[in-house]
């Protein structure tokens, strides 16, 4: 059963982006928001449990040898498959785009003025997406067990009408 965790972490080595986003993301969600400058910062805490993560595709211009946002996205997955991760990048390309959610990202977000919007939506849709896992799983365990009941009511009725204690036959006799 999906779990909806309350916690978003931004991992981007742009300060300042990753900051403004926070600011916002914190005013418009009720998640708790930390910001990391490397993928590897934020490996150090995933287990900490985050349902989303804001990646930066490019994560090197502060530390050379960083890891990138797709060699981080593979980490993420492989540590904790459940966290949905979102990829932002300046690249308009539908390839990366494609790349990136090949690799398991649940959503790509070109930096620009609707960015901030995006992922406010964004994180909006993972929560409804988890709600209705939760949903279908709670209606799919449901369905077993009426399945089961249904089973259980037929062994008993062909159980009694073999034992003579009840009839096929309509009316009182």
């Amino acid at each position: 059963m999906a779990e909806i965790r309350k916690k978003i972490f931004i991992v981007d080595d742009d300060p300042v982006l990753a900051e403004m986003l926070k600011d916002h993301l914190s005013k418009m969600t009720s998640y708790e928001v930390s910001v990391f400058e490397t993928g590897e910062e934020c490996l150090k805490y995933i287990s900490d449990k985050p349902g989303i993560i804001f990646l930066d595709f490019y994560l090197n211009s502060v530390q050379k040898d960083a890891m990138n946002g797709l060699e981080i996205l593979q980490e993420i997955k492989k540590i904790d498959p459940d966290v949905d991760v979102v990829i932002l990048s300046g690249q308009d390309k539908i390839e990366v785009a494609v790349k990136t959610i090949q690799y398991g990202a649940f959503d790509y977000i070109v930096k620009g003025e609707s960015a901030f919007y995006r992922a406010e939506k964004v994180v909006f849709n993972i929560y409804r997406f988890k709600k209705m896992q939760n949903n279908a799983s709670k209606y799919k365990n449901l369905s077993i067990w009426l399945a089961i009941g249904f089973v259980i009511l037929v062994i008993m009725i062909v159980y009694l009408q073999l034992a003579g204690k009840i009839t096929d036959m309509p009316g009182w006799s």
